[in-house]
């Protein structure tokens, strides 16, 4: 699976596109900084903002 910008995930759908299982899927849905929305009863985002969120992650010492 590969993640494609123009697609909202799920934190199921974001698990098993990152290797991990769904509660550490939802712990990373539920940061504050993380771009995740509530729609309905579950958190999505936006693989587009997943990306981004990772690039700024990698950069945190960085200015």
């Amino acid at each position: 699976m590969e993640l494609k910008d123009d697609i909202f995930y799920t934190p199921s759908t974001f698990a098993e596109l990152r290797g991990c299982n769904i509660d550490t899927a939802r712990t990373i849905f539920n940061l504050p900084d993380f771009p995740s929305e509530n729609f309905g009863k579950e958190k999505v985002a936006l693989g587009s903002a997943i990306r981004e969120w990772y690039k700024k992650k990698r950069m945190k010492g960085e200015e």
